[in-house]
């Protein structure tokens, strides 16, 4: 902490809300006189998934540069001492960004965020979508703020908001989302025709929705009029209570946007008073509130939660960091569960055009990436410039899960460069099968371990899996033209033969499979020093329950199964858990547990085996290192749903559907 920032600040009082003194951190000052020039810089000096609050004081200024806080920073906050002089302004556009949600000038993804006296600002004008803060955090804060743009200013996009005293200006929905949000003391004001709130719900429970408390409402260069709000999905949400209304609104007060949402949207007053007022002029669909009506939608009770969170607590900021919040951002982890509906947003949308972005030129993906995280312009131009690499491969899951996300997004909104990119990618996956029907780890081939067949981590499943989706027309690759979906078929019936030949045969008994086999001469082979040539239980389940798939097995597919499923009910490890226990992963024997299986057996002995970065293999697990033993799966569990559920329903199916049709009787 320099001399400068001491001089500037000791202590940050957040007054009001909630009402406690917290030492400033870090300095940020546009004239160099703190510990950093931008609020990034701060920003990017915190540590990911930091524990305590960080407060970053700013000074006056004004500081144009798009600003980021990441999902995996909460508890941070940025201090003005005059919003109107402490401004944090960037000009970025729907139209230059691809999509609503990457069209921020300030990105809000660290829950339990706290803003004071900062004025946000998109700068770009009229002419498109351009966001001043897009907010997709929980529990989060803004006391004394401004924001400030023309359309979509405020994206309260998810998660819990709290607005106290703040002023927010644009003119065509310019408050808008999925958020339960609370206004409270606010000024909001309309800067023409247009509309003021845009909410979103996907159901009549879901506890969201815009509520303004003791707000005023004000306006400029208005002809027409202006609405109260219009729902952006059925079942959106909002409240005005005790609000002045000085604003030249509509007398009907409130648009469906589409005449279908009259019967969804949940659209209130209670209490509105001024020009704007007219309660018996508002369209027949809105609702009126009572006395007893308007407590649900009070900050104690809206904002709540399942945590109980309360804005106003004095020992707010203590609470949060040992509270766990109960909203949490889509990662990629979680991109291909959500609901029907959720694809056809502008967060899906926003996804997709960065898959788009990460997609190499030959059509695949690299690994390891989370790619739904919100990413600046300057990430977007870096990612364009890296666009001719070829480090794409189909290892831990990598351009089969890009697909089919991809799929979910077209079949819900049929973007064109969607599907140009999801064929790209698919012609990239024909592209790298081999001709004995394998697949290898990275396309182009490189000069390494990864041009074997590889079915570790289920690389060449996922792809044969998704291949035989887009052949079946599988809900979510109708759009896939006739010509791709017969390649799909000839691709996965190419692949069944290799899938029978590289199983591994011991003493003239077939048993399961390498991780990865030789693509030449489909023998079992080595990868990494780690992954010696052994049997692999994991993998191998994922291999028998794509076999499963076939309604019509042939005789050799069956026998692959069969043989399978013997292997594993004769190898299962029987009175042993495998457990983490204060960070040490560590075998606990249990005569209860249910059977596990080693991830790695040696062919000849079939017994369990382990090995560390000294390439020893071992056949106790405690015998190798800790980074090796904590880091890996040494043990499995899969083969137990296969044995108990799985195998048992295809063996019945089988049976039923081999049984001959009896002759119909006169």
């Amino acid at each position: 902490m320099n001399k400068a920032f001491l001089k500037f600040i000791l202590f940050v009082v957040l007054a009001t809300v909630p009402g406690i003194a917290l030492a400033a951190d870090v300095t940020v000052a546009a004239d160099g006189s703190g510990n950093y020039r931008s609020v990034q810089e701060a920003i990017n000096k915190i540590p990911e998934n930091n524990k305590k609050r960080f407060v970053i004081a700013i000074k006056p200024g004004v500081y144009k540069e798009q600003i980021r806080v990441p999902a995996n920073k909460p508890y941070i906050s940025f201090i003005g001492t005059d919003a109107e002089k402490t401004i944090l302004t960037f000009s970025l556009s729907n139209k230059e960004a691809g999509s609503t949600s990457a069209a921020y000038a300030t990105y809000i993804g660290g829950h339990d965020f706290y803003a004071e006296n900062i004025t946000f600002e998109n700068s770009f004008g009229t002419g498109s979508q351009a966001v001043a803060v897009l907010v997709e955090a929980d529990r989060t804060i803004f006391n004394r703020c401004r924001f400030l743009g023309w359309q979509d200013t405020l994206y309260a996009k998810n998660g819990r908001q709290f607005y106290k005293d703040s002023y927010i200006e644009g003119h065509v929905d310019f408050i808008f989302g999925q958020a339960a949000a609370v206004f409270e003391n606010c000024h909001i004001h309309s800067k023409g025709d247009g509309y003021i709130a845009a909410p979103m719900r996907f159901a009549a429970d879901e506890r969201s929705g815009f509520i303004f408390d003791k707000c005023r409402l004000t306006s400029s260069n208005t002809v027409k009029g202006i609405y109260l709000g219009r729902p952006w999905r059925d079942y959106g949400r909002t409240v005005f209570i005790n609000t002045q209304m000085d604003a030249d609104i509509r007398p009907e007060g409130w648009h469906h946007w589409e005449p279908q949402r009259e019967k969804t949207a949940y659209f209130a007053e209670y209490g509105s008073k001024g020009k704007g007022a007219s309660d018996a002029t508002r369209v027949a669909w809105a609702r009126k509130l009572g006395d007893s009506d308007i407590k649900v939608f009070s900050v104690e009770y809206f904002l709540t939660g399942i945590d109980g969170w309360d804005p106003y607590k004095a020992d707010n900021f203590a609470w949060q960091e040992k509270t766990k919040p109960d909203f949490g951002l889509v990662s990629w982890n979680d991109v291909l569960k959500q609901t029907k509906l959720w694809y056809a947003v502008d967060e899906a949308t926003r996804i997709a055009n960065q898959v788009l972005l990460y997609q190499r030129d030959n059509g695949g993906w690299e690994k390891n990436v989370d790619m739904a995280a919100m990413l600046t312009q300057p990430e977007r131009t870096k990612l364009l410039a890296e666009k001719s690499k070829t480090d794409t491969t189909i290892d831990n899951s990598a351009t089969t899960t890009q697909l089919q996300y991809l799929a979910k997004v077209i079949t819900a909104k049929n973007i064109e460069a969607h599907k140009a990119g999801f064929f790209k990618g698919l012609d990239f996956l024909f592209a790298m099968q081999y001709e004995n029907g394998g697949f290898p780890q990275y396309f182009p081939l490189k000069k390494d371990y990864s041009r074997h067949i590889t079915y570790n981590d289920n690389a060449m499943i996922n792809v044969l899996k998704l291949l035989r989706d887009i052949a079946k027309k599988k809900e979510d690759f109708i759009f896939v033209d006739e010509e791709r979906r017969a390649k799909a078929e000839k691709a996965v019936e190419k692949a069944i033969p290799v899938l029978l030949k590289t199983q591994v045969v011991v003493n003239g008994r077939k048993t399961i499979w390498g991780a990865q086999h030789d693509e030449i001469t489909l023998k079992a082979a080595q990868a990494r020093a780690f992954e010696p040539v052994s049997l692999t239980a994991g993998e191998s389940v994922g291999i028998v329950k794509f076999l499963m798939l076939d309604g019509s097995p042939s005789p050799e597919v069956i026998d692959a199964i069969e043989s399978a499923v013997k292997w594993f009910d004769a190898n299962k490890l029987s009175g042993i858990r495998w457990e983490r226990k204060n960070g040490e992963s560590v075998v606990v024997k249990d005569k209860t547990a249910p059977p596990i299986w080693a991830r790695f057996y040696q062919i000849e002995t079939m017994k369990p085996i382990f090995i560390g970065r000294d390439t020893i293999i071992k056949y106790d697990v405690t015998q190798i290192e800790a980074e090796r033993r904590n880091g890996y799966a040494w043990y499995v569990d899969g083969a137990r749903d296969l044995l108990e559920k799985d195998y048992p329903k295809w063996k019945a199916n089988l049976t039923k559907n081999s049984q001959p049709v009896k002759p119909k009787t006169n």
